[in-house]
């Protein structure tokens, strides 16, 4: 099974569509920042996702307003504060991000993430979708600092995979225990295939 990540589209249709066209996978999951503050946006993403993605979970991101977890999309399904059973592997989903100097639409706590975290309900393969990172996995800026969750990183261990987005300079993947991903931004035209069953990642730029 080969799954397409994504992260930080910040309503980029171009880019997206691209990735679609070239790439061949069975599930797509995106780790937010689907639109740039524009929620109306996300309408003709998910016509490109429609198009292209035999089946797509995601989590919004700080940019993107919460409101666009209640529209009616055709191929996008919204899983903040959910787990989904698809098969043998359990998906995960956690949006936003921590408090930002910004003031961007969504924006959590701590303690609503660990709040999250603590009611999702595991099975033997879980992969964690998040917008914002575990702290000191793949969420250092570009200024030094590390920006990621305390609460997500101390539920690391119930993940076999985890992948993230918001720090765009942070791309890259991380193997120990979990593979971790955050695959870049497709607004810089980067994204990620992982082959599940060999559990091997691909950071590709178009």
């Amino acid at each position: 099974m080969k799954l397409l990540l994504l992260s930080d589209i910040h309503s980029n249709v171009r880019y997206l569509e691209e990735i679609l066209k070239k790439v061949d996978f069975d599930l797509l999951l995106i780790a937010g920042d689907l639109t740039h503050f524009r929620k109306q946006d996300v309408i003709s993403i998910d016509e490109i996702v429609s198009k292209y993605a035999p089946e797509c979970y995601a989590v919004h991101g700080n940019c993107d307003n919460a409101e666009i977890l209640n529209y009616g999309l055709n191929g996008i399904s919204f899983i903040h504060g959910k787990s989904l059973e698809l098969g043998e592997i359990t998906v995960h989903g956690i949006g936003g991000s921590l408090t930002t100097p910004f003031g961007t639409p969504s924006e959590y706590t701590e303690k609503d993430y660990e709040e999250i975290l603590k009611n999702f309900r595991f099975s033997d393969f879980n992969i964690l979708v998040t917008h914002c990172p575990a702290k000191g996995i793949l969420d250092r800026t570009k200024y030094g600092e590390n920006i990621g969750s305390e609460a997500i990183r101390g539920h690391l261990k119930n993940f076999q995979i985890v992948l993230s987005g918001h720090v765009h300079e942070s791309f890259g993947v991380l193997k120990d225990e979990r593979v971790a991903v955050n695959p870049g931004p497709v607004n810089w035209g980067r994204f990620a295939i992982l082959d599940l069953g060999k559990m091997e990642v691909e950071l590709r730029q178009l």
